[in-house]
């Protein structure tokens, strides 16, 4: 073998090996029957109002309600968050938490905080103003991803 077909070898190696040990872009983790939440410790069993933070460690904490994201957020604040994943409402598909529309509703939720998200801020806006939260809830009518954040 010649000596410029070893350093072609050896770089087409090199790059495979670095494309192969390259972290993937982080992905939600789907949501299984034995999941609890990682804050009130119920069964994370409507998908509709489901969310996850991604730690720093890769550990997935699953919610069943926003209002469990944001206190958990609220009371870890050393958490190491890599990613946050929140559920369409009406698609019940994963979306990034800073790419979603969080509205505050008057719709039960698992642990009553009547917070949903959306992909589009046209339909979350619609279902805010035909769902508006009830005189015993918060004056929260609608907010954007990040200022639910707690």
């Amino acid at each position: 073998m010649k000596h410029t077909d070893e350093v072609v070898l050896l770089l087409t190696t090199a790059v495979v090996v670095m494309v192969g040990c390259t972290s993937p872009e982080l992905q939600p983790v789907d949501i299984y029957p034995e999941d609890s939440c990682a804050q009130c410790r119920m069964a994370v069993s409507d998908r509709s109002f489901a969310s996850e933070i991604i730690t720093g460690d890769r550990e997935v904490l699953k919610f069943d309600d926003l209002g469990c994201l944001e206190t958990y957020r609220k009371n870890n604040p050393q958490t190491k968050i890599r990613a946050m994943f929140v559920s369409d409402y009406e698609k019940k598909t994963w979306l990034p938490f800073e790419k979603s529309v969080i509205v505050k509703t008057g719709i039960m939720t698992p642990m009553g905080s009547g917070k949903i998200a959306f992909v589009d801020s046209l339909n979350a806006l619609a279902f805010a103003k035909a769902h508006p939260p009830d005189a015993r809830s918060h004056n929260e009518s609608t907010c954007a991803a990040g200022c639910c954040s707690g």
